[in-house]
């Protein structure tokens, strides 16, 4: 296991050269440390932000975060990160029926689709770009493009042979890319909503993928082993017909009667 987080997000840009270092999330308990200098959005500065630009602030420009329930802007995560319970998330959905006429059923079965962590567990969440987290985090979010996103699912691939199975939603990626990491241990990919577009500044050409506490060890091990393998600079674009081919396939083309590159080299 790799010493530092500085050294882990050197060995995945090593890999997969990202443009931002990887996001680390912690949830912090009653009674645990805060890093000296980390921001509290209101408390600091006055104004609230959106966890989304939380993640943004890290990544973006280094900063360090930490945001309790007052610091939000956000409804969202006020619900399933165990700020208040699901009952008075309902409630709330009430209220905007009550404003604007209809049954609140539908906003309610909404709060009950959302994977939450326990109320009250915890008292707030600290962010950090990984190459400044002092601490262990519960879940590291990387923004990546696809193709980077390729080399991570094979760093993984190494480790596992397994797929990766993951479920999609186009709104509350806050939510999607962290609690179900968290609270199943699994890898996720999550599609950046619009708040992350519009108010997080994230291009429209990222992802997230989430690496949890639990699968730390093995997803660097996997990296490392894809990274003795090349990086990605080993791939070129190409629309070449009867293209160079790993030996595997003529082995396979070979077998089930097929022509080999070799002997098409011959033609």
């Amino acid at each position: 296991m790799l010493e530092s987080n500085k050294e882990r997000q050197a060995l995945m840009d090593r890999l997969a050269g990202l443009r931002y270092p990887a996001v680390a999330l912690r949830m912090v308990r009653e009674g645990e440390p805060i890093p000296e200098g980390a921001v509290r959005p209101y408390r600091d500065t006055g104004k609230h932000i959106a966890l989304c630009q939380a993640f943004a602030f890290a990544r973006r420009q280094g900063k360090v975060l930490y945001l309790e329930k007052e610091d939000h802007w956000c409804w969202n995560p006020i619900i399933t990160y165990g700020m208040i319970d699901k009952e008075l998330g309902k409630e709330g959905f009430r209220a905007i029926a009550r404003e604007y006429g209809g049954s609140s059923a539908s906003g309610e079965a909404f709060v009950d689709s959302f994977p939450c962590l326990p109320v009250g567990k915890y008292r707030g969440i600290l962010v950090a770009p990984l190459t400044k987290a002092d601490f262990q985090p519960d879940v590291t979010l990387i923004y990546c493009k696809n193709d980077q996103l390729r080399l991570f699912l094979m760093a993984v691939d190494t480790q596992t042979h397994a797929m990766l199975e993951s479920s999609f939603s186009p709104v509350d990626s806050c939510t999607y890319s962290v609690i179900p990491a968290i609270l199943e241990g699994k890898y996720r990919i999550t599609i950046p909503d619009p708040g992350e577009y519009e108010r997080g500044l994230t291009p429209e050409d990222d992802i997230i993928f989430s690496v949890p506490r639990q699968r730390e060890e093995e997803f660097y091990r996997g990296v490392a082993a894809q990274g003795a393998h090349g990086d990605r600079s080993t791939f070129y674009m190409t629309m070449k017909e009867d293209f160079a081919r790993p030996h595997m396939y003529d082995i396979l083309f070979e077998t089930w009667g097929l022509m080999t590159g070799e002997e098409w080299d011959k033609k």
